[in-house]
Formats: C-alpha cells, sequence, structure tokens
C-alpha cells in the first residue's frame, strides 16, 4: 500500500480509533476482573471455602485449555483467510458443532468429577473435597457458553468487529459482581460457582446478532469444515495435553501446603491472567487476522514488520504494568493501606501480605504473556502449529521441574517465581525462532525479487 493511497490515510485513524476503544475497555476490564475476585475472597476468607471454589474450577478449566484455546487459536485464521460469503455460510454449523461437543464435554465431566477431583487436589481435607466436588459440577455447566462464545467471538473478530466480544466480557463481569454483591453473604461460596458460569455463558448470548444477516450454511458443509478445523487444532490439541495443564500442577502443589493456598494462588494468576487476557483483546486480537491474510498472501516483509511492531507495543505495556505493580506494592506498605484492608470482609493482614508477595513473585506472567501470545500467532498465521508446540513442551518441562523445586525450597512462593520464570523462557525462545524464520523469509523474498522467472518449485 503506498503511502499516497487514501485508503492507507484513513485506515491509520481507524486503527487509533480501534485501539483507543479497546484501551479503555481494556482498563474496565482490569478493574472488573480483579475486583470480582478480590470481593469474593474477602468475604468468603482464606481458607476452605475460597479453596473448594477454584480447585472445583480446575475440571472445566482443564477442558478449556485442551479444546477451547487451541479452537480459538485455529478458528480466527480459518476464517480470516476465507471469502466473506464462505466465512458466513461456515458460522451457522461451526456454531451448532461446537455446542453439541461442548454439551457432550460438559456431561462427561459432571459425571466423573467425584472421582478426578480429590485425585487433582489431594491435600484438601474430606469435608472440603466434598464441597470441591459439588462447586465443580457447577462449574463445568458453563463449557457450553465457553464453546459457543469462542465461535462466535473469532467469527466476530475474523469480520473485523473487535469492540463487542471485548465489550460484552466486561458486561458479563460487571453484571457477575453485581450478583455477588447483592447474595453473596446470603448465599456464599455456591452463588460464587454460579456466577462463574453466568461470566462464561454471557458473552456467548450477547454475541448471537453476529450471526443474524449472514447465509446459514447447510450442516452439510459441517463434515469438511469440521476436518479442516480438526486438521488444524490436532497438534494445538495433543501439545495442550502436556503443557497448557500447568495450572492442574499449580493447584495439586498448592494443596499440599497451608490451607488458603490454592486460592491466594488462582486469585494472583486469575489477575495476570486477565491483565494479560485484555492486553491481548486490544494488541493482539486485531491484528491476528490482518496475519492470516498477509501470510496466505506471503508478504512477508508487511507480515514481520507487523508483528515485531506489536511486540514492542506489548513489551512496553506489560512493563509498564508490572512497573505500576511494584510502584503499588511499595505504596500499600508505606500508606498502611493493608492494614485498613484487613477490616473488610474476613481477610487478614498476614493474608493480604502474602497475596503481595505471591503477586509480584508471578509479574513474569504479565511480563511475557502477551508476547507469548503476539509470538504463537504469527506462527499460526503462516499455519505452522507444529513449532510453538514443540518449543513449548521444552519449556514447560523445564517449568515443571523449576515448580517442583520452588514448591519444596519456598513454598508458595516458589512456585510463582517458577511460573515467571516458565513464561520469560518461553517468550525468548519463541522470539528466536520466529526471528531466524523471519530473516530466512525476507531473503528468500529478494532472490525471487531478483530472478523473477525463477522456477515455482526452486521458490
Amino acid at each position: 500500500m503506498s503511502v499516497d493511497d487514501p485508503s492507507a490515510c484513513d485506515a491509520h485513524p481507524r486503527h487509533l480509533r480501534l485501539s483507543a476503544a479497546l484501551s479503555v475497555i481494556t482498563v474496565a476490564q482490569i478493574v472488573s476482573a480483579f475486583g470480582i475476585q478480590w470481593y469474593t475472597v474477602a468475604h468468603l476468607g482464606v481458607g476452605a471455602q475460597a479453596d473448594a471454589l477454584y480447585a472445583g474450577g480446575t475440571l472445566p478449566q482443564i477442558a478449556i485449555a485442551l479444546l477451547m484455546e487451541p479452537l480459538g487459536f485455529v478458528l480466527i485464521p480459518f476464517l480470516s483467510s476465507k471469502p466473506e460469503a464462505d466465512r458466513d455460510r461456515a458460522g451457522w454449523p461451526l456454531l451448532c458443532a461446537i455446542a453439541a461437543v461442548s454439551s457432550i464435554v460438559a456431561g462427561i465431566l459432571f459425571l466423573i468429577a467425584p472421582t478426578v477431583v480429590p485425585i487433582l487436589a489431594p491435600g484438601l481435607a474430606e469435608s472440603t473435597a466434598e464441597l470441591t466436588v459439588q462447586l465443580a459440577q457447577i462449574q463445568v455447566v458453563g463449557l457450553i457458553g465457553s464453546g459457543c462464545g469462542t465461535v462466535l467471538s473469532c467469527l466476530s473478530q475474523a469480520k473485523g468487529r473487535f469492540v463487542w466480544p471485548a465489550l460484552s466480557v466486561l458486561i458479563c463481569t460487571c453484571g457477575g459482581w453485581v450478583l455477588l454483591v447483592v447474595g453473596l453473604d446470603r448465599w456464599g461460596v455456591w452463588l460464587a460457582a454460579w456466577v462463574q458460569v453466568a461470566i462464561v455463558i454471557g458473552p456467548g448470548v450477547l454475541l448471537l446478532p453476529v450471526l443474524g444477516g449472514a447465509t446459514r450454511g447447510s450442516l452439510s458443509d459441517l463434515p469438511s469444515l469440521l476436518k479442516e478445523v480438526w486438521d488444524r487444532m490436532r497438534p494445538l490439541v495433543a501439545s495442550a495435553s502436556y503443557n497448557r495443564t500447568g495450572f492442574v500442577v499449580d493447584r495439586f502443589l498448592a494443596s499440599l501446603l497451608t490451607p488458603g493456598s490454592i486460592s491466594i494462588l488462582d486469585l494472583v494468576l486469575r489477575v495476570h491472567s486477565a491483565i494479560g487476557r485484555v492486553f491481548n483483546h486490544g494488541v493482539v486480537a486485531p491484528i491476528v487476522p490482518q496475519m492470516a491474510r498477509l501470510a496466505s498472501e506471503k508478504s512477508w516483509r508487511s507480515f514481520n514488520a507487523l508483528w515485531r511492531e506489536r511486540v514492542w507495543w506489548m513489551g512496553c505495556l506489560s512493563g509498564g504494568m508490572v512497573l505500576v505493580l511494584v510502584v503499588g506494592a511499595f505504596a500499600v506498605s508505606r500508606l498502611n493501606v493493608l492494614d485498613h484492608l484487613g477490616t473488610y470482609g474476613i481477610l487478614h493482614f498476614g493474608d493480604l501480605t502474602r497475596m503481595w508477595v505471591i503477586l509480584m513473585s508471578c509479574s513474569g506472567v504479565v511480563l511475557a504473556g502477551g508476547i507469548n501470545h503476539i509470538l504463537v500467532n504469527a506462527f499460526y498465521a503462516q499455519g505452522d502449529m507444529l513449532t510453538p508446540a514443540k518449543i513449548e513442551v521444552l519449556t514447560y518441562t523445564v517449568g515443571l521441574i523449576m515448580k517442583g523445586v520452588g514448591a519444596l525450597f519456598g513454598g508458595l512462593v516458589g512456585i510463582a517465581t517458577a511460573i515467571s520464570f516458565y513464561y520469560l523462557l518461553n517468550s525468548v525462545m519463541l522470539g528466536v525462532v520466529l526471528r531466524r524464520r523471519a530473516a530466512a523469509q525476507l531473503l528468500d523474498n529478494k532472490v525471487i525479487e531478483r530472478n523473477p522467472f525463477m522456477p515455482g518449485e526452486l521458490r
């Protein structure tokens, strides 16, 4: 696209407006995500009930890590690379298929929860383990909404609509917070579990209009669609079964520590992942369809410039957020804020201090998580699902060893530090491999430009 092209001049303000809107939503999501988790733990306390709530979320989160996250990674470039008519025809059959699969998976997890949950958190007391099973059976219902929401969000983003998917999550999170304020003291941890379900299902309901006006594809198109999607998902699911389930190990190790360790670690990781998720919505989501198109056109110079630019953006944002956390921790300490917060709910000063220490020990999740997301999507946009999976297997193995050592010698702080180390190591290795590939691609382009009549098989 030339500088004199009017569309280039128009595109820049549009991107700025989109980034500004997503940034505002990002800030609101960070506040709401932190607030709803804080409110829950503050009222339940750091103890058996909070541990049961978060340990009960392990089963549905395993399904999300193994199925929904790989599906999201695959669907955006898959749908973005299709002509508009084909993309619209694919939406309805895919939604029906994923809704059916999600329902089956949710039913299976509901039935096996009494057997599996005690294995995943062996350190819980018997009464806490029973409560954990019941809360797990509630939370697996959210898988149906998660699956449908993933399809609709990817379809919306493939059409260039980024604000409404992010805004729908914010609306549902704020709605869940209102429910907790109204009823948590009355219905306790049971309401907290159902609110988690509502927050996951809500965005899928709000995104249903994205199908409106589109040509509904026939269900007869479904076998070919599912085959193509599954062929892309298969290596991701295989790798995810190993390296996307680190939270299972985290909760397993935390259940062996003092009561409340699961809830503290999970609260901290939810805060960090919420920050990472909204950064991804604001910085990464808008460029994934564009990267897929550039890769399909083999416009490697523009492709590599795009992901490098966003890595710098993400590095500045995540680094700034970590700095805010550090300054915030210092300010809280100097102003004795924890003394005042300790009177809110049933949290104690020691619980709050412990949370801040774990929060800072896990800061590598914020620092490197968003960069990892950009780099992984750069590989996926090129149709390469195997390279990032191989790298993650290696770094995850190192991370597992570090977690075991950290839990043995440093308890919860050791586990949190090992998690940060894993994220940082993964971003470094992904970046090194992608930079080497980018250099090779640019070199190939130069060779082709100098030899335009080179046979296709040598290009």
